[in-house]
């Protein structure tokens, strides 16, 4: 039997998220090189933050001054400054990976499409609006707007309510994070695909693992979609 409903996680599932470049554009305007020094440690800071985030121990507003707490002090602004300049240079690069706008296409119209994104409300409504893709989807939720996320069980309930409480084996979750997107997903009694994009290889208890976005046109219950 066909899925009625295939969610998407959104960074580095729908979108690249194309964060050293941005994060260059945004040190090279302040006249600020960005060394692989520099670049570790924010990464280092930036993903314990966004732990800490999906946990729901701190909220977005602290992970946004916070992981440019380090940086900022050397461009001469605010931690706020260079998280909106970053958002600005984010927008201008990111884009739908490789694959996603073809099998989105085929989708349409056959199955429910739905985002749930652990991400900041601007700046992934105004990515997928660049996109051309918002009329793919019948709804996009966005943590920082909702209170709640991933791997959450609330997230994914106020996701159910959204597809007008469909039975949870009917729908398919898609994302590249094993613990917000996969093990969250099928905690709420989905069934998972794990987007190994990076071809990281590890062993993830998902239904399905693809390496390649189109790959998900192939799977029984999608290709069903398609007969």
């Amino acid at each position: 039997m066909a899925y009625r409903w295939i969610l998407f996680d959104l960074d580095d599932t729908l979108f690249d998220f194309p964060a050293p470049r941005a994060l260059e554009t945004t040190l090279a305007h302040y006249e600020v090189q960005l060394t692989p020094e520099l670049l570790a440690d924010y990464q280092q800071l930036n993903q314990g933050l966004w732990q800490q985030f999906n946990a729901g121990q701190i909220d977005s507003k602290t992970l946004q001054f916070e992981r440019f707490s380090q940086l900022a002090p050397l461009a001469g602004v605010t931690p706020w400054e260079l998280n909106q300049r970053f958002f600005a240079a984010i927008l201008d690069y990111s884009a739908p990976l490789d694959g996603v706008v073809s099998t989105l296409a085929q989708l349409q119209g056959k199955v429910g499409l739905g985002i749930v994104t652990n991400g900041f409300g601007d700046i992934q409504r105004a990515r997928l609006a660049k996109s051309g893709l918002t009329g793919c989807f019948d709804f996009l939720l966005v943590s920082e707007e909702l209170g709640v996320n991933k791997p959450d069980p609330r997230i994914f309930a106020i996701a159910g309510e959204q597809m007008a409480n469909c039975p949870v084996g009917d729908v398919l979750m898609v994302g590249d994070n094993p613990l917000t997107d996969v093990a969250g997903a099928a905690a709420a009694g989905m069934e998972t695909c794990w987007f190994d994009l990076h071809k990281q290889g590890h062993a993830v208890a998902a239904t399905h693992i693809i390496t390649d976005f189109a790959e998900l046109l192939g799977l029984p219950r999608v290709a069903a979609l398609l007969a």
